[in-house]
């Protein structure tokens, strides 16, 4: 039985539960509560030095890193494969997949601690504040959290961010007008890597900012979001938590980044 330790919101370790589902793998999902530090504590940190999730155990070996997990059980389980079936396309598939691994995955934290994790931070005490910054081995995610957390929508990263997301959706409607899929005419392991962070848009508020002038984009989320893996991997894994802490995010996000892109275009 293949092992996934994972957060139930947690944008990396839903494209690798969209993987298993899409695949049909049955796995045993150990979740950890992010928001709490599960990932710091000593056991976990064993298991994944890097202190995030997911990680996934498949008998007496360890894999970590989403993206490479995902195409570990392409590998490991080749049917039904998620892979394009032309050369070209597959490199499609990669490059995308590398985008979204960076700069759209850091973005996308700069979002959502800017907006829906904010609130709850501050309300933890100094000392709280403090450990939870000291725990984190990566510096660069550990300035950024402290950035935005401090400054909030009005930080300078929050900015370019926006704009990171923006390049991203635009690229996205340009071949979903050619295509049905990121990287061709069926569902790849592209799809499953670029549904948490549209999700993630749309849970922020920040999809709207997008809604009439890329119809694409919505209409492929849309598509997405019909798959039975959606449910599967994202909705049912939601706690009433999960969904309260989003449903207090207002729109203040969109209409920074709606005033910032009117701004560029000189509109």
């Amino acid at each position: 039985m293949l092992i996934l330790y994972d957060g139930t919101t947690s944008v990396c370790a839903i494209k690798v539960r969209l993987t298993l589902v899409e695949k049909g793998l049955s796995f045993e999902s150990r979740k950890l509560d992010l928001r709490k530090g599960d990932q710091f504590s000593q056991t976990y940190l064993k298991i994944n030095p890097n202190a995030v999730v997911p990680t996934l155990i498949d008998g007496k070996d360890t894999i970590i890193e989403s993206s490479v997990i995902m195409q570990y059980l392409e590998d490991l389980a080749p049917d039904p494969t998620l892979l394009p079936e032309s050369p070209v396309n597959r490199a499609q598939m990669r490059l995308w997949l590398k985008r979204i691994d960076d700069p759209l995955h850091p973005s996308t934290g700069i979002l959502t601690h800017a907006t829906a994790f904010r609130p709850i931070f501050l309300k933890k005490s100094w000392k709280e504040q403090k450990e939870h910054f000291n725990r984190m081995p990566d510096q660069g995610r550990r300035l950024r959290q402290e950035t935005v957390y401090k400054e909030g929508l009005n930080a300078p990263i929050v900015e370019n961010a926006i704009f990171v997301f923006n390049k991203f959706v635009e690229d996205a409607e340009l071949t979903l007008r050619k295509n049905t899929y990121l990287a061709g005419s069926n569902y790849s392991l592209a799809d499953a890597a670029a549904t948490p962070y549209l999700n993630r848009l749309n849970d922020l508020n920040f999809l709207q900012v997008w809604a009439d002038s890329k119809p694409h984009v919505l209409h492929w989320f849309k598509r997405i979001k019909e798959r039975p893996s959606f449910k599967s991997a994202i909705t049912s894994f939601l706690t009433e938590k999960d969904i309260e802490q989003f449903a207090n995010v207002d729109d203040s996000g969109a209409a920074k980044a709606k005033f910032l892109l009117k701004k560029v275009r000189g509109v």
